[in-house]
């Protein structure tokens, strides 16, 4: 290993000085041939010294001096072999090797090893082994012939591509002479060696290939086909081998470890990960570790690295983590007509959560989107159906609901609908505080992290009610409302547990509860086969695959939508049929990983029309995706009957996807009764609202405005103007009033006191607006009587919206 100062003819000489000193130490010192040989060799050494004589050295010599140490260094290669010449006579051999390693360890000094072995190790008595790969010698030549053929700085561009050129023929002619073709042994890759590799591992013969195929059925528990593990990256070197072989030796791997044991084991394979730079499997590894270090007391999915996009962007912890974050997401977003839709502010969401340069580990799927009319509106939940679900018989689990608090204990939480667990569970309304009474916007990520809960063995009740509770009240861990602390937050995450007064989510978490009991109890034997923990690597795949199946489908949702896009897909769609296309798409992710062969890489239903998405019998004769890898499963179960242990782990693939197709998040809501619930969008077209539509629709200042409906459009004006600042919850009072009575380019005071005048001659009407109208006229009193000459409102760009204000405030109520 060379030293800063060293040069590489030192470090040969030093070391045949010692090897001979250590042979004289051994012999008669008094013998006569001996001390001839010592003398020889000292004499040798002493001349071998002045000739290499540094040109520093030369500075401040003149005349003879000069031509005299010049005559020294002439005399250097003649002094070489005299000394290695008398090294030998006292070693006792014919010639005396020197290997030459890790000239990669010390780059800037890879040309002077070379040149060294031209100059000095031509002796014959010498012979050189050098190793490494020819292409660092060729870099790191030409990069020295480089800076002598031609100037970088040069402005002459012929004479640079001249010196380019001469510099690549010196540069092969050199390594020709230094390692000529006849004297080259090339070694065979560690690629090429590794399917006849085997491992001992104290008395136990193991070939590679079993041995990598029990690591990766442990670390990639499930996932059998490349694309499922295409970030898996077998050893470049005999170094990483044997690295990986100590880290996780091939007993350990076949152990049944405890809690402390499986650390061990996840924190060993976590460090040839980041060793390898593979974010993947370090994530998996880390994930696992967090799972086990936390118990089950609170479960929340965005401790687990592999699903926490944002914690993967340290760049800190993770400097080696290469996939970009910003452009791979706004991709993503660009799919989506108008990015989601005009005002809802994705891209800003998106650049104020990460930065142009933060990289995170693992591809990522898309983030849950806002995306225009992907949502239930308050009317169609009001005229929904209303279907009963059967009541809890767990009487065990009820009795340890009733100890966590008297809002556990009420009645009404034991009266739960099909409708109300679909919305609890895949819909939010605390995007903004002003929405709570308007849309419900989709988003699949939670029902992902209630499936990925429930798998773990959860034997405390109590754990497992506010487990389940604090997962339906979070805003959907990866939407993207989720990622950024911004106005857009409804309410921040809080650290101790409490209760929201709405009775819907602690029933659905009841009942929920009650359901993953019963059905963990069904499945009992199948959980029995393996642990939850192992389960990381197989469900990060579905987390990729099912959300970037779920953003197409909001594309080409919105896309079919549109006035001017004539398909019938979409054209019924409501939130169980969502719930459908959701289901089959994460099913068929866990076929595509378990299958061992080439697995059919497609999303399933992302284009199907509403009606075949309901119909069991039509969605089976139109997704060919899902059943055609299906059929792929079953027949490799078939042809691997021989294979024991491929049958097995093919089988519990099977029961991983039976077990999930009748899910409580699915099997609660899709069966034969329930298939047609919730209708997506702004209206809702059912029969029981037809009739309220009509009238909606009505032209005459009498009829039913719809107080309760706004435009999205209209919300973000009033946020843009920051209304919420002075009217607070107020602001969603002047929104409703911009979408069903003030519309269009009406802003004169007169024309907005006629418009609201003419909507109060409805008694139904009257009522409603004007318990707005005083609320908006309360928040405007808190700011004092020169509020209408304070900054805050000169602040308000819209006329319109300003000159509501003053109507609101001086408008005379009465109830003629």
């Amino acid at each position: 290993m060379l030293m800063a100062n060293d040069s590489f003819s030192n470090v040969i000489v030093a070391q045949i000085y010692q090897v001979v000193s250590d042979k004289l130490s051994q012999s008669n010192c008094c013998d006569e041939k001996n001390r001839t040989l010592r003398e020889a060799f000292h004499k040798s050494l002493k001349q071998l010294a002045e000739s290499m004589g540094k040109n520093v050295e030369f500075n401040g010599l003149t005349g003879i001096d000069k031509v005299l140490k010049y005559s020294s260094g002439i005399q250097l290669e003649n002094n070489f072999h005299l000394f290695v010449e008398s090294a030998i006579a006292i070693l006792e051999c014919n010639a005396i090797v020197v290997t030459i390693d890790d000239v990669d360890m010390a780059l800037d000094r890879a040309f002077e090893v070379v040149d060294d072995v031209r100059r000095f190790l031509g002796c014959p008595y010498l012979i050189p082994i050098v190793s490494g790969d020819i292409k660092l010698y060729e870099h790191m030549t030409q990069t020295h012939f480089d800076e002598k053929a031609y100037d970088n700085l040069t402005e002459d561009e012929q004479l640079k591509e001249n010196g380019q050129k001469l510099s690549k023929e010196l540069t092969t002619a050199y390594l020709t002479k230094v390692f000529p073709a006849s004297m080259r042994i090339g070694l065979f890759s560690i690629e090429r060696i590794l399917p006849k590799l085997s491992i001992w591992d104290d008395e136990e013969q193991v070939t590679y290939k079993n041995y990598r195929e029990e690591l990766l059925n442990r670390f990639y528990f499930l996932c059998h086909n490349r694309d499922a593990r295409r970030y898996w990256s077998d050893p470049e070197s005999a170094r990483e081998l044997s690295q990986l072989v100590r880290v996780i030796k091939p007993k350990v791997l076949r152990e049944s470890n405890n809690d402390t044991k499986e650390i061990e084991l996840h924190n060993s394979f976590k460090n040839w990960a980041a060793l390898k730079k593979s974010g993947e499997l370090f994530a998996h590894s880390e994930s696992a570790i967090t799972w086990l270090h936390e118990g089950n007391e609170s479960f929340d999915i965005r401790n687990l690295l592999v699903f926490n996009i944002v914690r993967q962007t340290d760049k800190v912890a993770f400097p080696w983590s290469e996939y970009d974050v910003l452009t791979t997401q706004i991709e993503a977003l660009d799919s989506l007509p108008e990015q989601g839709g005009k005002g809802y502010k994705n891209l800003e969401l998106l650049k104020s959560s990460f930065s142009k340069s933060l990289t995170c580990l693992k591809a990522m799927p898309p983030m849950e989107f806002l995306v225009k009319d992907f949502w239930i509106t308050i009317p169609t939940i009001k005229n929904s159906k209303q279907l009963k679900i059967n009541n809890i018989e767990d009487k065990e689990l009820l009795s340890e609901a009733k100890k966590l608090g008297e809002q556990w204990q009420s009645e009404n939480i034991l009266q739960y609908t099909a409708e109300q667990l679909l919305l609890d569970v895949y819909t939010d309304s605390s995007l903004y505080s002003t929405l709570n009474n308007s849309y419900n916007f989709l988003f699949f990520s939670r029902a992902f992290e209630l499936i990925f809960y429930s798998l773990k063995r959860e034997e405390n009740l109590k754990f497992l009610l506010t487990n389940v509770y604090q997962i339906l009240r979070r805003k959907p861990f990866y939407s993207v409302i989720s990622m950024a602390d911004t106005k857009i937050a409804f309410d921040g995450e809080e650290d101790e547990l409490s209760f929201s007064e709405d009775s819907t989510v602690i029933s659905s978490s009841l009942v929920l509860s009650a359901e993953i009991r019963a059905w963990r109890e069904k499945y009992k034997d199948v959980f029995k086969e393996f642990d939850a923990i192992k389960l990381i690597p197989i469900f990060s795949y579905c987390f990729n695959s099912v959300l970037t199946a779920m953003n197409v489908i909001k594309g080409n949702y919105s896309r079919a939508k549109n006035k001017k896009d004539t398909s019938e897909a979409f054209k019924d769609e409501h939130l169980t049929d969502m719930v459908i296309r959701f289901k089959y798409n994460l099913l068929n992710s866990i076929l595509r990983a378990g299958i061992f062969g080439e697995a059919i890489y497609a999303n399933v239903l992302i284009g199907a029309k509403s009606s075949t998405v309901r119909n069991a019998d039509k969605l089976k004769s139109y997704e060919r995706t899902y059943q055609r890898n299906l059929n792929l499963l079953e027949e490799e179960q078939s042809s691997f009957e021989n294979n024991p242990k491929e049958t097995a782990r093919l089988q519990q693939v099977m029961r991983l996807h039976d077990l999930i197709s009748e899910h409580p998040v699915f099997s609660m809501v899709i069966d034969e009764n329930n298939q047609h619930l919730l209708k997506i969008g702004s209206k809702d077209r059912s029969q029981n609202s037809s009739e309220t539509e009509k009238e909606n629709n009505k032209s005459s200042s009498t009829s039913r405005a719809n107080l309760e409906f706004i435009n999205y459009e209209d919300l973000v004006l009033c946020q843009d103007n920051k209304l919420d600042k002075f009217l607070g919850d107020s602001i969603n009072d002047i929104a409703v009033i911009l979408t069903n009575i003030i519309k269009g380019n009406v802003s004169k005071e007169s024309t907005i006191l006629e418009k609201l005048s003419e909507a109060r001659e409805s008694a139904e009407n009257r009522k409603e607006l004007d318990t707005r109208i005083k609320s908006i006229r309360s928040a405007l009193e808190r700011q004092g009587g020169d509020f209408f000459e304070s900054s805050d409102f000169t602040s308000i760009k819209n006329k319109r919206i300003s000159n509501i204000l003053r109507v609101v405030s001086k408008m005379e109520l009465n109830n003629d």
